[in-house]
């Protein structure tokens, strides 16, 4: 969960290339094919957020700093277009839901303001509002900080987060890291003590926060009856929100998946299968920053990315979990059909980070980043129809 704001330029190798132009073809070979292919974010993308509101696409943040972009869908052939810069600080891991025809976006992590010294998980509210290309700051904060936050809606006029950092812990860490400066050896032993702690004992967060954007006010869900995660995948599925993996820990994921539906003012929730793993007698690490939707009734989870050899780590009484193991950036998509994951295919590159949009039975998925960290401006559309997976 601990990033520094980069710009990468777009780089596809040949057989990513080819993966395309093949995926292209197999797509307008199907009954599916009369989808359009959404045309390219204007500027490499990750870590970013958005939504949708009616045909509207919009994204922003991460590393397209201030800026946000539009696209109507009915429309792709004008591509991408600027809308306003975002009046706040930049950001990473902020969230977004469209409420009520609005954006609303929440937290993140960044700065406060432009002179402080340092980072922060950041509780600020904006909305945006499409009809005037306007802005605006609110006057409330959340009750938790949010950074790997993940954010949903079930009904259209609140907005329910989950999971996150906790911004005690988080924030120390990096004022930790200040204060021993240049000296190696108090920086490794601030290292050393952060990431050689049990999951618990980061106290992520496992509140669900519910904002209501007509009140300006915030209240519970209830708490959930699990570890909280940071990173999850969320995607909401007849009326009730699928949470998927996400780090327990930094560098430790989980493979579980639950689902959260609402009853009264809180959410009840109950496990749903945990994600499968990629190759046959595998077991799953878990994911983080994957991207998940639905298309009729089948929960799709694409990308992410995990420590391979983290649990085996840990479960030999490692807690710095993924010390000296390499991230690995993950292609496999999976889909949840009759309570059963199965592998349904694969992202033509790995992704993980970047931003999922639900639109009707199809997800989008926008940007992200690549191996080696690298931003993409590929913008991909999942659906699933007579059993199959297909991608435009």
């Amino acid at each position: 969960m601990i990033h520094i704001y980069h710009q990468y330029k777009k780089k596809l190798s040949a057989n990513a290339i080819l993966l395309n132009a093949l995926t292209l073809l197999v797509t307008f070979s199907l009954p599916y094919a009369n989808a359009e292919r959404y045309p390219d974010v204007p500027v490499p993308f990750k870590y970013g957020t958005g939504a949708r509101i009616d045909n509207n696409l919009y994204v922003g943040l991460g590393s397209a700093g201030q800026s946000w972009y539009h696209l109507d869908t009915d429309k792709t052939q004008v591509g991408w277009q600027k809308i306003a810069d975002f009046p706040g600080q930049p950001r990473e891991q902020a969230v977004t839901v469209a409420l009520e025809g609005k954006l609303y976006v929440f937290g993140g992590v960044g700065k406060n303001a432009v002179d402080d010294p340092q980072i922060s998980a950041l509780n600020d509210v904006y909305r945006y509002d499409p009809q005037t290309n306007q802005w605006q700051r609110l006057a409330t904060r959340a009750p938790r900080g949010l950074v790997g936050t993940a954010a949903a809606t079930l009904d259209g006029s609140q907005a329910l987060l989950l999971g996150g950092v906790n911004k005690a812990i988080f924030d120390g860490y990096f004022t930790d890291l200040a204060a021993a400066g240049s000296h190696e050896t108090q920086k490794k032993a601030v290292i050393d003590a952060y990431f050689n702690q049990a999951p618990a004992d980061y106290f992520y967060n496992r509140d669900v926060l519910i904002y209501d954007p007509a009140k300006n006010q915030w209240k519970s869900g209830g708490q959930v009856p699990f570890l909280g995660t940071a990173g999850s995948a969320i995607t909401a599925a007849n009326d009730k929100l699928i949470l998927i993996n996400g780090e327990i820990k930094p560098g430790l994921r989980t493979a579980a998946v639950w689902q959260g539906k609402k009853q009264g003012a809180e959410l009840q929730w109950q496990p749903r299968p945990e994600l499968m793993g990629s190759e046959k007698g595998a077991a799953q690490e878990g994911l983080a920053g994957a991207f998940a939707g639905v298309s009729h009734d089948v929960v799709l989870v694409a990308g992410g990315a995990n420590f391979p050899g983290a649990w085996k780590q840990f479960n030999a009484g490692q807690l710095y979990a993924h010390q000296g193991l390499k991230k690995q950036w993950q292609q496999p998509i999976y889909a949840l059909v009759d309570n059963q994951w199965q592998l349904a295919g694969k992202l033509p590159k790995s992704l993980g980070y970047g931003v999922s949009i639900q639109d009707k039975n199809k997800v989008i998925l926008v940007g992200g980043e690549t191996s080696g960290g690298a931003a993409t401006s590929t913008v991909t559309q999942l659906s699933w129809q007579g059993g199959k997976l297909y991608m435009e």
